[in-house]
């Protein structure tokens, strides 16, 4: 897909095999690479609980980046629109600081991580990598 040649409108290009995402102003929806996951989540309080850059050691290996830009949702917010079946679960506390469990849930077709749960911070996701445990 190539870019539009009316530089005026605004263009994003197709990322991965989904094309039915959305957002406006009170929520959004995220998809796995593939397509098989999707998640709807608030764009705004109360169920938007933070918004947060880190830079931890989780942070910059599951990213393969210096920093990752987070944010985290009440439970009672985050919807699974599909694809809650084909999520994997793999958790573990030696790396995270505080010695709480985080819990990572990846698209079991694609890898695509979806979002953490830390067993510090009940009642709230994090999106990729989103470490606050």
């Amino acid at each position: 897909m190539s870019p539009p040649t009316d530089k005026t409108a605004s263009y994003i290009p197709l990322a991965g095999g989904a094309d039915d995402g959305w957002s406006n102003e009170e929520e959004a929806t995220a998809t796995c690479f593939c397509g098989a996951v999707q998640l709807k989540f608030p764009t705004q309080g109360p169920g938007l609980v933070r918004t947060f850059l880190c830079h931890c050691t989780d942070c910059r290996k599951i990213t393969a980046s210096t920093f990752a830009s987070n944010f985290t949702v009440l439970d009672t917010h985050l919807t699974h629109l599909r694809g809650r079946e084909n999520l994997t679960a793999f958790a573990q506390s030696r790396t995270i600081a505080s010695g709480n469990t985080m819990t990572n849930y990846f698209c079991s077709t694609c890898g695509t991580l979806m979002y953490r749960v830390s067993s510090g911070l009940p009642g709230e996701q994090h999106s990729p990598p989103g470490h606050r445990g």
